[in-house]
């Protein structure tokens, strides 16, 4: 089953806290969403920054096993050596290692923060209730009838979304914008979602919820402003 993108174009506790959060303030992380969030270019960074990050780790990983192979591969005359460490080098790579996990600490959690913080006054609001083994769409404010397994938004404008089960745990996922959010039973889950630009999207549920999971799924049609109103106007 291939869920594809759009049709049309788109896409533990630290040891300091106080310490950390004036490294993710410096950051950006806390200071506020910027209005509209465009997940599919937040999360296309941040997979930017893990993966040339991955791959140098991963080379200086072969590449130490490789040497120490070539130049250990014979057993060297006289006793061995009774060394068993080397503090100088263990500090160097341990500090190399904190290094990197705070900056894809801090990056990561600025992206997540931007992505699911509360939205501002113009934003949609829709509810959103996960059952098996469908989606259904609200608009409080709108007077809209609610909407089974099809999602329509405007484009380009953010959209507030909050979500809840009716049963089990189910995952809103929309891999098209690269964007997912757990609903949980007897909890509200809330977070916000710009669809960039006009086509469909598929949806699905990405965790496994019972006996017809795979049937869990919804469209997501994101309309132009005048579009978008006339959908609501018949919808009335």
């Amino acid at each position: 089953m291939r869920l594809g993108g759009p049709r049309r174009a788109v896409p533990g506790p630290a040891h300091s806290p106080g310490a950390l959060a004036r490294v993710c303030r410096s950051s950006g992380w806390g200071r506020g969403p910027p209005a509209v969030v465009d997940t599919k270019g937040e999360y296309g960074d941040l997979a930017g920054l893990y993966l040339p990050i991955a791959i140098a780790v991963f080379a200086l990983v072969a590449l130490a096993l490789v040497a120490f192979l070539v130049l250990f591969r014979a057993r060297r005359p006289g006793p061995p050596s009774a060394r068993h460490e080397h503090n100088a080098l263990e500090l160097a790579y341990v500090a190399v290692l904190a290094a990197i996990a705070v900056v894809l600490l801090v990056r990561t959690f600025g992206v997540e923060s931007r992505v699911d913080a509360s939205a501002g006054a113009g934003a949609l609001r829709v509810a959103v209730v996960g059952a098996k083994w469908d989606w259904r769409f609200a608009y409080p404010g709108l007077g809209v009838r609610s909407t089974r397994g099809e999602l329509v938004v405007p484009a380009g404008r953010t959209i507030a979304f909050s979500g809840r089960s009716l049963d089990v745990i189910h995952d809103f996922w929309v891999p098209g914008v690269r964007f997912q959010h757990q609903v949980f039973p007897d909890h509200v889950e809330r977070w916000k979602l710009v669809f960039p630009r006009p086509g469909r999207y598929q949806g699905v549920c990405a965790w496994f919820c019972g006996l017809f999971h795979q049937d869990m799924r919804f469209t997501v049609r994101a309309l132009a402003g005048a579009a978008f109103d006339s959908w609501v106007a018949s919808r009335r």
